[in-house]
């Protein structure tokens, strides 16, 4: 029987995201649900000090809810006690972060996407300047309460993930999660691959003597790829790419990195390759998760 891990409720931990509707909030939530975190969009009022006893203080989870004008039972100091109450109950284990951009990028952003400001459907304003200067007075008291501001007018995806998780502590936490996979050409390229290696320039030891049927987890498979000089050679110049690319996908907050390496039948080449990659990147600090799709 495998052992249970019972999480810690000192390990739990809850993120709050509010501000003005279209700064930011879907992308907010799905980067901290690639962290770990459970996220939960527009959850009522009435349920969310539940929801943080069930998943925060008595799991231990991560949890991330976003909080906005649609939010049923909203109100701007309701929030502000709910906040005060629930800093007191998990001592300190909170992060307000409130979303925020200019008038004219949020105009640009509805105007573009062709969506209906949520005030605009609601019926509490008339057409869309008026949608956001409501949403601005409705949502500017929680300014003074929120733990951090984050400006996402003019921001790329890719900085507003790291400004927020920069702001949680979270950027630096831990490196990021690789999968190494190797692969056959003849079935096609992994469709999650994010960098495919093509090994076929390596001598093939499908055409040695008794080691067609073996595969590049056989030691003599492997001593015959590394006798090609171009093996050694390629596998340093791969580490210093990696060493120098991988942190910076770390850095903006990529949940996970997959590289692919592939070859003719995906069993020999492609293979030992993956090995050596998976060993290389461990050293290199990352934890890796090794697949080969091709020889199962």
């Amino acid at each position: 029987m495998e052992d249970t891990i019972t999480p810690d409720a000192q390990d739990g931990r809850l993120v709050l995201i509010t501000g003005l509707a279209g700064a930011g909030y879907s992308t907010a939530l799905n980067t901290l649900e690639d962290m770990g975190y459970l996220s939960v969009d527009n959850l009522p009022m009435a349920l969310i000090s539940q929801l943080v006893s069930i998943e925060v203080e008595t799991a231990g989870k991560k949890l991330a809810v976003s909080i906005d004008g649609r939010t049923s039972g909203f109100d701007a100091d309701r929030l502000q006690s709910l906040v005060i109450d629930i800093r007191k109950r998990l001592h300190g284990r909170v992060s307000m972060i409130f979303l925020t951009a200019s008038r004219d990028e949020l105009f640009r952003r509805y105007n573009a996407t062709r969506r209906h400001h949520p005030l605009n459907t609601s019926g509490q304003a008339e057409g869309l300047m008026d949608a956001l200067e409501l949403d601005w007075q409705t949502m500017n008291p929680l300014v003074q309460v929120a733990d951090a501001t984050i400006d996402t007018t003019d921001t790329a995806p890719s900085d507003f993930r790291k400004a927020l998780l920069t702001c949680l502590d979270e950027a630096s936490s831990r490196p990021i999660p690789l999968i190494v996979q190797s692969f056959s050409y003849r079935k096609g390229v992994p469709a999650n691959a994010d960098m495919v290696l093509d090994m076929r320039f390596l001598e093939n030891p499908h055409w040695a003597p008794g080691l067609a049927e073996k595969t590049g987890l056989d030691a003599d498979v492997q001593d015959y790829i590394r006798n090609d000089p171009a093996f050694d050679s390629s596998m340093e110049h791969l580490r210093s790419y990696l060493g120098g690319i991988l942190p910076r996908f770390s850095d903006e907050g990529r949940p996970r990195f997959s590289i692919a390496t592939g070859c003719t039948g995906g069993r020999h080449r492609s293979v030992f390759a993956a090995v050596i990659l998976k060993s290389m990147l461990e050293e290199m600090g990352y934890p890796v998760r090794l697949d080969h799709r091709d020889i199962k």
